[in-house]
């Protein structure tokens, strides 16, 4: 691997074409490292590390054994904690995923991990995603968050509410917290558990959400969600000793 690279730094010089050919060659060599060793091995070694303490999954527990379907919600900072939920739970789920660049890679991390995905966001695509979403609905559970691809953090998006309407599926809000996790400086101040970390875990559900909204009726039930959601992060953030996200309020 060191070798590889060494090579690819001797291509930085020279002629555009050899940048060019540089640049893609790092690309490559990123998005393979992105994928196959932190997105595989990596990560899956972090998080058998975790333990998680289920406090109140017994909604998605309870849909899967009455063979309900549903859609998850749970915000874009909690995403990776999802895949310790997965793991015990395994729902058969399909997430949203973006249509841009990181997006495939994405896509192919969490098929690491079981979990499928469509490809769509709130922002392009969004239409032909939610399509996906209502047909992906026919088959199993989907889950989506609500606040992505590129926030603001904890604002939910309608999307969630149009899925939720036209399907005709509850919705089940999760989300977890730690006392000890890494807390990046992205829009969404996203969260890794550390090695060995104990996540609570919370849901809130089953919601159902009528169909045939109108604009001010989805509007009502978007800000009804978003409180649901921003509860009950906060408060499992008030439980393990986390700061409380002023976001959050």
């Amino acid at each position: 691997m060191a070798a590889a690279i060494q090579s690819l730094s001797l291509m930085s010089t020279g002629s555009p074409s050899l940048q060019a050919r540089f640049k893609r060659s790092r690309r490559r060599l990123l998005e393979w490292l992105a994928i196959h060793v932190f997105g595989g091995f990596v990560l899956r070694l972090l998080v058998s590390t975790w333990r998680l303490d289920s406090v109140n999954l017994e909604p998605v527990a309870e849909a899967m054994a009455a063979g309900q379907r549903f859609i998850l919600a749970f915000w874009h900072n909690r995403q990776i904690g999802f895949i310790k939920i997965q793991q015990r739970y395994r729902v058969p789920v399909k997430v949203m995923v973006s249509r841009h660049g990181d997006g495939e890679i994405i896509a192919r991390i969490v098929a690491k991990h079981g979990i499928g995905s469509v490809r769509g966001s709130s922002t392009r695509g969004g239409s032909a995603a939610l399509k996906e979403l209502v047909e992906a609905t026919a088959e199993g559970h989907v889950a989506i968050t609500p606040d992505g691809p590129v926030g603001p953090r904890y604002q939910l998006k309608q999307g969630a509410v149009l899925l939720a309407s036209r399907s005709g599926l509850p919705v089940i809000c999760i989300s977890w917290s730690t006392d000890r996790a890494w807390c990046f400086r992205s829009w969404d101040r996203f969260l890794l558990p550390k090695p060995f970390a104990r996540l609570r875990a919370d849901a809130d559900g089953p919601i159902e959400v009528p169909p045939g909204l109108d604009a001010d009726g989805t509007e009502k039930t978007r800000r009804e969600l978003e409180q649901r959601m921003k509860k009950l992060t906060a408060k499992l953030d008030g439980e393990v000793g986390r700061q409380i996200d002023p976001a959050l309020h």
